[in-house]
């Protein structure tokens, strides 16, 4: 089959929305890959949870989208901290 935003053959595509992505394209959102890599079912959740229709779509969802509708640490995926504190 061919992904519809790389247009390359994989034998391994997810269904998003009405199309089809490989593995490689739905890793450029870091978080849906980490989330792909560690648990596939979890990923096929929080993308019907938050009706995504198309490529550019999914690559717009952030941390909290996915934190408002799943508790990771309860699947046990841990995302690295993005927060910067100055001490003075």
């Amino acid at each position: 089959m061919i992904c519809d935003a790389c247009k390359k053959e994989s034998q391994w595509l997810e269904i998003v929305g009405p199309n089809f992505f490989c593995h490689k394209c739905i890793s450029k959102n870091k978080i849906l890959g980490l989330i792909l890599r560690t648990h596939a079912d979890t990923f096929k959740f929080v993308i019907k949870k938050l009706n995504i229709k198309n490529y550019d779509e999914l690559l717009k969802v952030t941390r909290e989208d996915v934190e408002k509708i799943a508790d990771l640490k309860k699947y046990g995926i841990f995302l690295k901290t993005t927060n910067i504190v100055e001490v003075d």
